[in-house]
């Protein structure tokens, strides 16, 4: 009688399928005859930033063929495994544990050494020194939220950026220039390179090994997990026989006890290395994220010994309330966010906002189609969004329709991307632009012609933004996204020596409408406010300045000076 084979699901991606070969040849070489069934999962059909919040959806959709009997064990990298077991699925076996360590990536970085010499030496750097080499503000490319914490706490300046897709897909996205640094395990680059699955072009690039004490890892990272179901049997028990290396089970296994301490890794980004009895770990705090996107800083709690003794203490703490002194110069902003005043303050600028116009989500005005089930992943539109407001409406609609979530995200500037990022979602670009020009420049600098664009406006905006980009060949399809509505304030008193931040055009319309305090300066974001401003007869006795660059180093150049002649 024939005897079946062993049907090995797996992931299409190189990578897994060299993962895959592995569990065959073992199998095989022990006389089991195998089969491999490739299939994309749910995280293949993904290009946007919110890979962090979908923990294990490149499992779940592998690990489906053992349900449905399609597949007799799955294999995966430990790292993406959930630590909440699918019901009737297990852990079979964990072949033996390969590198662990992650790397940094660049183009050219002095210093470093290429890729495929890194590859072949053991030695790393300590992560105070890798990231003094990291220019400021520069763009990194990671999804993953440890990652992102960990860099975050010691370079809050650092913009994370969403790099998707396959290895040799996100190396090229180095390559293009859409990030200047990106961050990969090291064990799936010595996989392909050992299989002669990567690029001289990529090998080419430059790169460095983080030191593991500083920098512990996924728990699991460098093994190889396969699966089966639940129900016991002569062969599973065979196959467990031949593949499992005891050790890294033991190690990956505890590894895997820390983070279900931690509820799973989505509350708190941890890094978990276990070397015999002993654990490292570094674990983020629940609110890193909002942190972060407020520009306050946040410690990760660190701690290395036996796996019993160890024990997480939270030390998140909410936005503290701040006095302001108004016996000292101050600045008034019509920002409807706390971000910068919150970065201003800190710096010993006393800042007050006060919003004049309220923002408000126009959820069912979004387009539905945001894909085509054929089209291909190439040829999926880009989301611009063009203010922080415009970010969080995005966010909201994309909890009603997944397909927002999965195409890539462009924003504005440095705030904008800052509230995508508290909202969950890291944006695949960020244009770094003080205005709409700078925007089409970036776009037009970044984007391949042609490229689809899908642009949500405030209901108060007009359409030229849209209109340069069109007359540039990109494919534009834009909608009024939010509404923009004047609201009415109480009167408030200004001293002589204050100055007012206003952030829009109908910021300025409503402040004199309101007949707010007109002081003898005025701070405008973007030459539009500007124009809105001089053309305002209610401000024709203030000084008008424009902000160059980007806004909180502006502002602080200006009260330096401001200071200096006083």
């Amino acid at each position: 009688m024939m005897v079946r084979p062993i049907r090995i699901g797996t992931r299409k991606s190189k990578l897994a399928i060299i993962q895959a070969i592995k569990v065959r040849q073992a199998l095989e070489n022990a006389g089991l005859q195998c089969v491999l069934i490739p299939i994309s999962s749910h995280g293949d059909r993904s290009l946007g930033g919110d890979l962090s919040a979908k923990v294990g959806q490149f499992v779940d959709g592998i690990d489906r063929l053992l349900i449905s009997g399609e597949a007799d064990i799955t294999v995966h990298s430990a790292k993406d495994v959930p630590v909440d077991s699918k019901s009737g699925i297990r852990a079979l076996a964990y072949l033996a544990r390969g590198a662990t360590s992650d790397f940094v990536l660049s183009k050219e970085m002095n210093g470093w050494k290429k890729l495929t010499k890194v590859l072949q030496n053991k030695s790393s750097k300590p992560l105070m020194d890798v990231l003094e080499d990291l220019p400021m503000k520069s763009k990194v490319g990671t999804v993953s939220g440890r990652r992102q914490s960990f860099l975050l706490s010691s370079r809050p300046d650092i913009i994370p950026i969403s790099v998707r897709g396959h290895i040799e897909t996100r190396l090229d996205g180095l390559l293009d220039g859409r990030v200047s640094f990106l961050i990969l395990a090291e064990i799936g680059l010595k996989r392909l390179h050992e299989s002669n699955e990567i690029s001289k072009r990529h090998l080419g690039l430059d790169a460095i090994r983080i030191r593991e004490e500083d920098w512990p890892t996924a728990p699991g990272q460098g093994a190889i997990a396969v699966h089966c179901r639940d129900e016991d049997s002569s062969l599973t028990e065979k196959i467990r026989t031949i593949l499992n290396h005891e050790p890294t089970y033991n190690e990956v296994e505890r590894e895997r006890g820390v983070l279900k301490r931690l509820g799973g890794g989505c509350l708190y980004p941890a890094g978990v290395l276990s070397m015999g009895s002993l654990i490292t770990t570094a674990v983020s705090p629940s609110d890193w994220r909002s942190k972060y996107a407020r520009g306050e800083t946040f410690e990760i709690a660190r701690y290395k010994g036996d796996f019993e003794s160890f024990i997480f203490e939270d030390k998140s703490l909410d936005k503290m309330s701040e006095k302001i002194e108004r016996n000292k110069p101050t600045l008034i902003t019509t920002l409807t966010s706390d971000r910068i005043s919150t970065q201003l303050r800190k710096k010993g600028i006393p800042t007050i906002d006060k919003p004049v116009v309220k923002l408000s989500p126009l959820a069912e005005a979004w387009p539905r189609d945001f894909l085509s089930v054929e089209s291909r992943k190439s040829s999926w539109p880009i989301l611009v969004l063009t203010s922080p407001f415009a970010a969080k409406c995005a966010a909201l609609v994309s909890e009603s329709n997944p397909e927002v979530a999965k195409i890539p995200w462009l924003t504005l500037g440095e705030g904008t991307h800052k509230a995508c990022f508290q909202a969950g979602i890291t944006a695949a670009y960020c244009g770094m632009a003080t205005n709409s020009e700078n925007l089409v420049t970036y776009i037009r600098d970044s984007l391949p012609p042609g490229s689809t664009l899908f642009v949500p406006r405030s209901s108060s905006s007009d359409q030229s933004f849209c209109t340069s980009l069109a007359k540039m060949g990109f494919l534009v399809r834009q909608w009024i996204g939010y509404e923009n509505t004047q609201t009415e304030v109480e009167g408030f008193s200004m001293a002589e020596n204050d100055v007012l931040l206003v952030s829009s055009p109908s910021s300025a319309e409503s402040w004199a409408k309101n007949q707010l305090p007109s002081p003898s300066t005025i701070l405008s974001m973007g030459k539009s406010t500007t124009t809105a401003l001089e053309t305002t007869p209610y401000f024709q006795d203030s000084a008008i300045l424009t902000l160059d660059g980007p806004t909180v180093e502006y502002i602080l150049a200006f009260w330096e000076s401001r200071s200096e002649e006083g």
